[in-house]
């Protein structure tokens, strides 16, 4: 199963298909490189591509367009950054896509201070079948044309 390597500059990554096509894509985001390469094979493994970066800032704006991914999948964290603020940040750079965030669980304070609407929170430790779930549901309102309300995920 093919994977990113760190050293392949951002600019350089594209999407990989998955081995059942036509799932669509993902932006992959999280800083800790066996955390974001189980990811990217579980989604792989669904048939979803996988482009993937440590951070929002390494994933280029242009991935967004049209055609473009169904969402962010957040794995937001990062050494001495509270996960509000990289949830914050990536919400921030991609903020006309869903982001789903694998959180440690945000404290009523957090959340108030983040900007939430589009963002779907799937507490650790993830069960992998929570993940898919709301993957198909975002790929069945894309080819429905219809959208889906986030949901606060404790799952």
């Amino acid at each position: 199963m093919e994977r990113f390597r760190d050293d392949t500059p951002a600019a350089a990554k594209t999407a990989i298909p998955g081995p059942g096509g036509g799932g669509g894509f993902v932006l992959l985001i999280g800083e800790d490189e066996g955390v974001r390469d189980s990811l990217a094979a579980l989604l792989q493994a669904h048939g979803y591509g996988v482009l993937a970066a440590g951070r929002a800032e390494d994933l280029p704006l242009s991935s967004t367009g049209g055609g473009g991914p169904l969402c962010v999948v957040l794995d937001p964290d990062r050494e001495d950054v509270p996960e509000a603020a990289v949830i914050t940040e990536t919400k921030q750079r991609f903020p006309d896509l869903p982001v789903i965030a694998i959180t440690h669980g945000l404290s009523p304070a957090e959340r108030e201070g983040a900007p939430l609407r589009g963002v779907e929170q799937l507490r650790k430790p993830l069960k992998p079948e929570r993940l898919l779930s709301r993957l198909a549901a975002l790929r069945k309102a894309r080819a429905g044309g219809f959208g889906i309300s986030p949901k606060d995920h404790s799952g």
